[in-house]
């Protein structure tokens, strides 16, 4: 899928095989990006040029048309090239709307990538007077360094005296936390478990004009790079009006059949996934590879060298786990809600906590347990309200949840004096294997809500730890949490009825005191020692 423009065919690059463009797009502000390189002495090779001319697209508003932009292109290609004038304009040129300061966030998976990122951003700033003279002091060297630079304990910032800041940080659970960014780079995308972009992502939310760039290489099976993935697919599609994606890959190799068939060994393969091939790699240093790896690891040439990667198969991605949708879709009927005595709840959060799924479950006889999603909404503080009134309206019903998952409700839900069941993860792994074994024994009738149908059929899994595996997306986009919401609260059924009850020993019988009773040193009934 080829997208051509004017400004495009004048550049004359070697144009990558899939070039999608959001739908919202109406012109390019390369120009600007163009000017900052020249202040920065920053030389783009054509292909360079052709990817910030697509990142920097805007809409009629004059606002990014690509909320989020991905890039896969093999190593040693001077993708920094592209990374490095795109951050330096939005410091330098591209101001928020409204005048607050801005700030740009550039995260990779690895600490020495990140702080290499930024060494080049500070030499190219220094180097350039004009550029210089905008930091913080006017760029001044002290004791402590370069006014306007922070380099101490990780932190690798520069800030402008307009406020504008640039900073440079590595992927961790806990990265971004309390910060808003405007513009947020994740380099080395291959690395991106849903579990940290879940927590990162969200930190953009409250920008006006937000754009997340993606820049990466293909990953390998244990890199957890679900969410390139996810944007991979969606690029490749096409057609979104916000997402836009780009790769240099060779004809055929998204394919799963004809990837198979690709001549690692022909030079056509080799310039077509590798766009810097005579600009700055050299041809030689190709074949050196080829001559090292392609009888020894032809698999990671394939992957490194040629990023080739493959879409999922369509029968593959059809049964994502060992859950029989059609056994699921059997057992719905429009009586078979929650209703009745014993009904326990169950919440669970989205991504970063956008939203969040309350579900209930309730046995219905000796095998069968009921299950029903009961609200799903955007945001997190109208949970605590409606776990209250739902808690009520069952007779005090027990709420399930996991506490790791609603880390973002925990203090509202304690606050309103809400008690709460956590599950830890040997409990969610047994409630992900038990909601399997009850739904496929078709033990569990249900309201038919396509919701939860289409959650379910989209799940896949992961593994959390030694415990087992829980439901995880299959795609960033295609929420989740009502697949949980109902599992956790199967599983809270049969807690519920494995737990002994307390019971509270009655009271002593009452008893006549006679005198006979009473020690022989006691002359009172009233003072008598018991």
């Amino acid at each position: 899928m080829l997208t051509n423009s004017p400004q495009l065919e004048k550049l004359g690059l070697q144009e990558p095989r899939v070039r999608a463009l959001p739908l919202s797009r109406v012109d390019s502000l390369l120009d600007d990006v163009l000017d900052i390189c020249d202040l920065a002495s920053i030389r783009c090779d054509p292909w360079q040029e052709g990817g910030l001319e697509a990142v920097a697209s805007i809409d009629t508003d004059g606002q990014w048309a690509a909320t989020e932009f991905g890039i896969l292109v093999s190593r040693q290609q001077g993708k920094g090239n592209i990374l490095l004038p795109y951050e330096l304009a939005h410091l330098f040129l591209w101001p928020r709307e409204d005048g607050a300061p801005k700030l740009i966030g550039h995260t990779a998976h690895e600490g020495v990538t990140a702080r290499e990122a930024f060494r080049r951003a500070r030499r190219a700033i220094l180097a350039s007077p004009i550029l210089r003279a905008e930091l913080v002091g006017g760029g001044k060297q002290t004791a402590q360094g370069v006014t306007g630079i922070s380099t101490g304990n990780g932190n690798w910032s520069i800030e402008l005296k307009n406020g504008n800041r640039l900073v440079f940080f590595t992927r961790t659970g806990s990265a971004g936390v309390g910060l808003s960014f405007d513009v947020l780079i994740v380099d080395e995308a291959q690395h991106s478990p849903l579990t940290i972009l879940e927590a990162l992502l969200p930190t953009t939310d409250a920008s006006p004009n937000k754009q997340v760039l993606f820049t990466g290489t293909v990953p390998k099976e244990d890199q957890d790079g679900e969410y390139f993935e996810g944007l991979r697919d969606r690029g490749r599609k096409g057609g979104f009006e916000r997402t836009g994606w780009i790769e240099h890959t060779p004809v055929g190799s998204d394919d799963p059949d004809t990837a198979e068939k690709i001549d690692l060994g022909s030079p056509q393969t080799w310039r077509e996934a590798n766009p810097g091939l005579g600009i700055r790699l050299a041809w030689k240093t190709v074949q050196d590879d080829w001559d090292r790896m392609g009888q020894t690891s032809p698999e990671a040439f394939a992957r490194q060298r040629c990023s080739i990667w493959p879409s999922r198969r369509q029968a593959a991605a059809e049964k994502l786990s060992e859950l029989d949708i059609e056994v699921w879709k059997r057992h719905a009927h429009e009586d078979a809600g929650v209703v009745g005595d014993g009904v326990v709840l169950s919440l669970a959060l989205g991504r970063g906590g956008g939203y969040g799924t309350i579900a209930a479950a309730v046995r219905v006889d000796t095998e069968s347990i009921a299950v029903e999603h009961l609200h799903t909404e955007a945001g997190t503080r109208w949970i605590a309200p409606k776990l209250k009134e739902l808690k009520a309206q069952y007779g005090n019903a027990l709420v399930v949840l996991d506490a790791k998952n609603a880390a973002a409700v925990i203090g509202a839900l304690d606050a309103a004096k809400i008690k709460y069941l956590a599950m830890n993860l040997d409990e969610i792994a047994a409630a992900h294997t038990l909601f399997i074994e009850h739904v496929n024994a078709g033990l569990v009738p249900h309201r038919k809500q396509d919701e939860v149908t289409k959650s379910l059929e989209l799940a896949t899994t992961r593994n959390i730890g030694r415990a087992g595996v829980t439901w995880e997306q299959s795609d960033p986009t295609k929420p989740v949490s009502q697949a949980q919401a109902v599992t956790w609260a199967l599983w809270g059924v049969l807690k519920s009825e494995a737990s002994p009850k307390k019971s509270t020993p009655p009271p002593p019988k009452a008893a006549v005191l006679t005198r006979g009773d009473v020690a022989r040193d006691e002359i009172d009934l009233a003072t008598v020692r018991f």
